[in-house]
């Protein structure tokens, strides 16, 4: 049984014709497990994005992993040749410091990396562990346990502010998963039983503060992921075509024992170029 036998055999609701795909307006890509592992990028993503770009596409990538600058993204995606600008885009620490400027927040303790705080200081903000006015939980990979005993102090006084850029459990490597932000909020919330606002995917705002402007309706988008907990779940909130992709996080048994199902099914991203050369 092939693949789409055996999704059919399995969800009756999900659809596998995916002429449709190639008929949208809006494409959202998900990046880390569903355009590249680490550093390593799948097959046929370059072709992919110069093709829409040749048909005139609106094309954006999203990703909650806040271990990286904006610029440092365009710097690792522009090495894969994708030739792309920050209008492409959407990371989850834009979001926050919207928020935080939003809320006139100075004064950060960040838990993130040199190149995330890096952004931060470009963006105005001063980044303290000495009387913050709030603690901003990133993807911290060069997190210390000093660090983390000063934010738990931090949350254990009454309201003290506390938000995250996201909450992913989990980020998929060429060698295996490694914790992400939501593995580093446990760990707080085992001490503190304290948990933040969350303002990465699945908040669905990160893909109708672009799809808004343009005046393009939800239907006439997709978005590409491998997890259903973010990327499907904020597709669905915003009314958006979802596909799942079974290059990262995801696998056909999660699916099968979620309530939650994308609207279609790929192994991974290539399947969507070869549906365009079939035009």
């Amino acid at each position: 049984m092939n693949l789409k036998e055996l999704l059919k055999s399995i969800m009756d609701n999900t659809t596998n014709n995916l002429v449709e795909l190639t008929t949208k307006q809006v494409y959202f890509f998900d990046l880390d497990g569903t355009l590249y592992l680490g550093n390593k990028l799948f097959k046929g993503v370059p072709e992919l994005i110069e093709l829409l770009n040749k048909l005139e596409k609106k094309f954006y990538f999203l990703s909650n992993n806040s271990s990286k600058s904006t610029d440092d993204y365009l710097k690792k995606l522009n090495k894969f040749n994708l030739r792309i600008n920050r209008d492409n885009l959407i990371l989850s620490q834009h979001p926050t410091i919207e928020f935080l400027k939003k809320n006139n927040y100075k004064k950060i303790f960040l838990l993130g990396t040199q190149s995330l705080k890096n952004e931060f200081k470009n963006e105005g903000f001063e980044l303290t562990e000495e009387e913050p006015q709030i603690l901003v939980l990133a993807f911290d990979q060069e997190l210390t346990y000093e660090r983390l005993m000063k934010a738990a102090y931090l949350l254990q006084k009454k309201d003290f502010p506390y938000i995250a850029t996201h909450l992913d459990n989990r980020c998929p490597t060429e060698n295996g998963y490694i914790p992400d932000a939501g593995g580093i909020a446990a760990l707080l919330y085992k001490a503190t039983e304290r948990m933040p606002k969350v303002f990465g995917k699945p908040n669905k705002e990160m893909l109708l503060f672009k799809l808004n402007p343009l005046g393009i309706s939800p239907k006439n988008a997709v978005i590409f992921g491998d997890r259903l907990y973010t990327d499907i779940k904020m597709g669905k909130e915003a009314e958006v075509i979802t596909c799942c992709v079974l290059s990262g996080e995801i696998t056909m048994d999660m699916i099968k024992n979620s309530n939650l199902k994308p609207d279609f099914i790929i192994s991974g991203i290539w399947e969507l170029l070869n549906e365009f050369k079939k035009l």
